[in-house]
C-alpha cells in the first residue's frame, strides 16, 4: 500500500508540473470585463501569466509605442504562445498578426 501511495503522489506531481510547464494564459479587457484566455505553450516554462498589450478593445497601439518593459514582456508572450523567439520589430509584427481577435 505504501508503494502505491508514493507512486500516486509522484504521478500526480508530474501531471501538475507538466500542466504548468505547457499551459499559459493572458488576460484581455473587453466591455469592462476581464477575460482569461488559456493557451498551450510552444516551449515549457514555469511562467503562467503572459502580457499581451493588444488584448483589449481600445485603440490599436503600434509596437513603437510600447515601453521597453512592455516590449520585452510581449516578446516573451510571442515566444511561448507562437514560438516566435525574435524580439526585433519584424518578428513582433508577425506575432501581432497571429494574435486571435478578442472581439
Amino acid at each position: 500500500m505504501k508503494r502505491s501511495m508514493v507512486f500516486f503522489i509522484v504521478a500526480s506531481a508530474m501531471v501538475v508540473f507538466i500542466s504548468v510547464a505547457f499551459t499559459g494564459y493572458t488576460r484581455s479587457y473587453l466591455d469592462e470585463e476581464t477575460q482569461t484566455t488559456f493557451f498551450i505553450k510552444a516551449y515549457p516554462t514555469l511562467q503562467l501569466q503572459f502580457y499581451d498589450p493588444f488584448a483589449n478593445e481600445g485603440n490599436d497601439l503600434s509596437l513603437n509605442q510600447l515601453s521597453p518593459r512592455e516590449r520585452r514582456m510581449f516578446a516573451e508572450y510571442c515566444k511561448y504562445r507562437f514560438g516566435i523567439a525574435g524580439d526585433d520589430t519584424a518578428s513582433l509584427e508577425i506575432c501581432k498578426d497571429n494574435i486571435p481577435p478578442y472581439l
